[in-house]
């Protein structure tokens, strides 16, 4: 992956051939990662998939049965507290002290990093967020998304070289997350690079450079989000009557132009390879059963994923 403007093309993370195990269970199966400094990768994936071992790994939390990781150039597993420091982590479980205010909460943290200038560092993070008028409330008082800022913020205050985010926005309304997402991409606009795991296809589609999908502790694909969109092909949806269904259906299926079909409300949803004319597909549709209507435009994230996992398909 090329570097970002003015950067050297250097790896913040490189996971090589990396299993974890606990017990019989596996949770990361022979994974290969490399993420480049200065950009936004999304790891995403079911429930299950790896996703926060892979993270715990990164952070040297867990160490892997097998392979390698680096980060910022260092063996995790021998870099420890020194190297760990370098890292801010937001996880999926905000652990806010609720009973104090939002500029205690970050002068405790200040403290055990030994931020230096922490009272001018502790404001410059309370306003990236958009906190700085709520710095000397009780936390127990913010909401879902005012606590996910705050905890942004202390995960940026020792001025880390790499962000974890461990789903960044879950359990907060569409106001809040877009927020975030506001604040992830000032990130990015600073250089920082970021990790971030979510369920939301969506929210990986609007902010990453990258993405890995994960699925059984395996990576099925990594790439651009424009990239894994080309690699589902074009979506042709065709209107048709309940009856046209299964007839056209079947007929696209063994159509050397078409990748998937699917049933949806309309009638049917199908992804073409590259380069094919959807114009064509569509008289060939035509000459089975009435088509009412069509419409043809590029996949989203989350069509990328249903293709990469669904049963038998091998990326």
């Amino acid at each position: 992956m090329p570097a970002l403007a003015g950067q050297a093309a250097v790896a913040a993370d490189e996971i090589v051939d990396v299993r974890r195990s606990f017990g019989k269970r596996t949770a990361i199966d022979g994974l290969t990662l490399t993420i480049q400094t200065g950009s936004v990768v999304g790891i995403v994936g079911p429930n299950g998939a790896g996703k926060t071992t892979l993270i715990d790994m990164i952070c040297g939390l867990t160490r892997p049965s097998s392979g390698t990781v680096k980060v910022l150039g260092e063996d995790v597993v021998r870099g420890g507290a020194a190297l760990r420091a370098r890292i801010g982590v937001l996880p999926q479980e905000t652990a806010l002290y609720e009973e104090v205010t939002a500029q205690q909460n970050l002068d405790f943290a200040a403290s055990l990093y030994g931020v230096p200038n922490a009272v001018a560092r502790t404001a410059e993070v309370l306003d990236l967020v958009g906190l700085r008028q709520r710095a000397h409330d009780v936390v127990r008082g913010f909401s879902g998304g005012m606590q996910r800022r705050l905890a942004i913020a202390r995960a940026l205050l020792h001025n880390p070289s790499l962000l974890i985010l461990d789903e960044p926005t879950v359990g907060v309304d569409i106001e809040a997350r877009h927020q975030i997402w506001a604040h992830i991409r000032s990130l990015k606009a600073m250089g920082r690079t970021v990790v971030l795991t979510t369920n939301y296809l969506d929210e990986a589609e609007a902010l990453c450079d990258r993405v890995a999908i994960l699925r059984a502790g395996k990576l099925l694909a990594e790439d651009t989000p424009v990239a894994l969109t080309t690699r589902t092909g074009r979506c042709l949806e065709l209107e048709c009557a309940a009856a046209g269904v299964a007839v056209i259906g079947d007929a696209l299926r063994g159509h050397a132009d078409v990748l998937r079909v699917e049933s949806a409300d309309f009638g049917l949803r199908t992804y073409l390879k590259a380069g094919v004319y959807p114009e064509e597909v569509v008289h060939f549709a035509r000459g089975i059963y009435p088509v009412n209507g069509f419409r043809a435009r590029s996949p989203d994230l989350a069509e990328v994923f249903r293709s990469l996992t669904a049963e038998g398909v091998t990326p």
